[in-house]
């Protein structure tokens, strides 16, 4: 058995400071599965893609997901989201 490791940011660190982007996200029932697993790692790119089809016409959460897009496109292409955290 091979044991394998990878390298991940918590969701709660990327969104930090946007709750109103986090509940959005949430609540637009996203692509992934959560809630009892230890962790939920998806790609950058992948969140990016599922965030950038997202919309709100309260300029604040706009705010908010221009913030969020701005902080994952930093993240390397080999780290992953952990939504867990």
């Amino acid at each position: 058995m091979e044991i394998k490791t990878c390298s991940f940011v918590d969701a709660s660190d990327l969104f930090l400071g946007c709750p109103d982007a986090w509940q959005e996200f949430i609540d637009s029932d996203p692509p992934y599965t959560w809630g009892d697993a230890g962790r939920t790692l998806v790609s950058p790119q992948s969140l990016e893609y599922v965030m950038e089809l997202l919309f709100s016409d309260d300029e604040k959460i706009s705010r908010q997901f221009e913030l969020v897009l701005n902080k994952l496109k930093t993240v390397d292409y080999n780290v992953y989201i952990d939504l867990e955290n």
